[in-house]
């Protein structure tokens, strides 16, 4: 899994943070619950799943699309109504995942609004 994620980086873009589980999805159209990784890279989020059979789902979000980070709630909602919880971590530190991501979205907040007033 680490070669298909490396793969999906673009140039010059690193892995800061990333945590593997079980998250509930709720994408408006009712909740399930997938096993999958979430990683957090210095420009984006990258979601990735393997179902059965070999199918596989790969989504990507960025920063500026990030409505709402809740650490006590381990969410993440986003403006187009999604919302990915994570429910049963296996690997890596959901806290400090949640941080990364605050950093990183307040980072290009600030910057988007520095371009707007350049």
């Amino acid at each position: 899994m680490n070669n298909l994620m490396g793969s999906l980086l673009l140039p010059g873009e690193r892995i800061k943070s990333g945590i593997t589980g079980i998250f509930e999805i709720d994408e408006g159209a009712g909740i399930h619950f997938i096993n999958g990784s979430l990683m957090a890279t210095d420009t984006r989020l990258i979601w990735f799943s393997k179902y059965p059979l070999g199918q596989k789902e790969i989504k990507i979000y960025k920063y500026v699309d990030l409505n709402h980070v809740d650490i006590t709630q381990t969410s993440l909602s986003f403006h187009n109504g999604v919302t990915i919880k994570g429910k049963w971590i296996s690997n890596g530190n959901m806290k400090e995942f949640l941080d990364t991501i605050k950093f990183f979205s307040l980072y290009r907040l600030i910057d988007k609004a520095r371009k707007r007033f350049d």
